[in-house]
């Protein structure tokens, strides 16, 4: 929409809107005694005035005249750009006239009248409010997609674990549980998105710190201590669900391989934003670091990571000596 200059003559008002496409009118704001806007009078209008307000016959008559419920945000506003030599652009419904405005005002010559330009935005106004309407169920389905998903996860993990308590101590039982690891690695992050109404983001420190927390109770002991330095961060699920998968396979390589049985240590699991824009993930163990008959990369969760940091672009840093293991990712979000 071209704007008018703040204040126009009545030659140049006739210039004006004689190459308009907008609706176009002028008027003169009426008031009562004590100079407070009451009504306006419409002067002269372009043809699009009539085809975009509905209002035929309009020159001469006022406001009230032609809309008797009008509601008063009209005549207060266009009052003070009249009566105050306001000039003033905004987007506003009428109930009275069943239609929504994008307006422009400005006063005009001489005091107390002002210049109308406008467009009918109603059809925009309601392709936008059946779009957001079209958002919000795909919203609430989502929604209860994701709730669906997380409790048959949980469903899921549940029978998983039954199946582990059953078997003996092996090879067998120690897949199981960690089958069922990853399992709940995932429906934690379900069980975030519903407990925060989020349908595509998700909380990285609640998110994380979960995960981390169940890993922590699944030793069983307190001799390793797992402290998790998550800083809090938005993460859409795209990056959500690779990253706690990725978190519990290294943290369950370090419970398994980095400490004697009943040593003691400490990972730590951080995830940071870097100064570049991208983010970091570490995991370090304090332990006794990789060997060469230990943690190698032909073991399925080392694939695992693998494959997920993949999904995230990016491929695992390994660091490790006498004093430890770190492992590091950097990826974008």
């Amino acid at each position: 929409m071209t704007k008018m200059p703040l204040q126009l003559s009545a030659r140049e008002v006739d210039m004006f809107i004689g190459f308009l496409d907008d609706g176009f009118c002028t008027c003169e704001m009426i008031t009562d005694s004590e100079g407070q806007p009451v009504d306006y009078r419409f002067l002269q209008m372009n043809p699009q005035f009539e085809e975009m307000t509905g209002l035929y016959g309009a020159k001469g008559r006022t406001a009230l005249e032609m809309v008797p419920n009008l509601e008063t945000f009209w005549i207060e506003t266009y009052g003070r750009i009249a009566l105050n030599g306001e000039s003033r652009r905004f987007q506003q419904g009428s109930l009275a006239m069943g239609r929504y405005f994008d307006v422009y005002a400005a006063p005009i010559e001489p005091h107390g009248r002002f210049a109308i330009q406008f467009r009918d935005i109603t059809e925009t106004k309601r392709i936008e409010a059946e779009r957001e309407a079209a958002l919000s169920e795909a919203q609430q389905l989502l929604a209860e997609l994701n709730h669906r998903v997380m409790n048959s996860l949980g469903t899921i993990s549940s029978i998983i674990s039954m199946e582990s308590r059953a078997r003996a101590e092996g090879e067998g039982r120690e897949a199981l549980r960690r089958i069922g690891a990853r399992v709940q690695a995932v429906a934690s992050l379900y069980r975030r998105l519903n407990a925060s109404g989020s349908i595509d983001t998700v909380c990285s420190r609640d998110y994380l710190d979960k995960i981390v927390e169940g890993l922590s109770e699944s030793i069983g002991s307190d001799s390793v201590l797992l402290e998790p330095r998550i800083a809090p961060m938005k993460l859409s699920t795209r990056i959500a669900v690779p990253l706690g998968l990725i978190v519990n396979e290294l943290v369950t390589n370090s419970l398994k391989y980095a400490f004697a049985p009943g040593g003691t240590g400490k990972v730590i699991v951080a995830l940071e934003e870097l100064q570049d824009g991208k983010l970091q993930l570490t995991v370090a163990d304090d332990g006794c670091g990789l060997g060469a008959d230990r943690r190698s990369d032909s073991g399925i969760g080392q694939q695992l990571v693998h494959a997920f940091a993949t999904q995230l672009g990016t491929t695992p840093v390994i660091e490790s000596g006498p004093g430890g293991t770190t492992v590091t990712l950097r990826f974008d979000d």
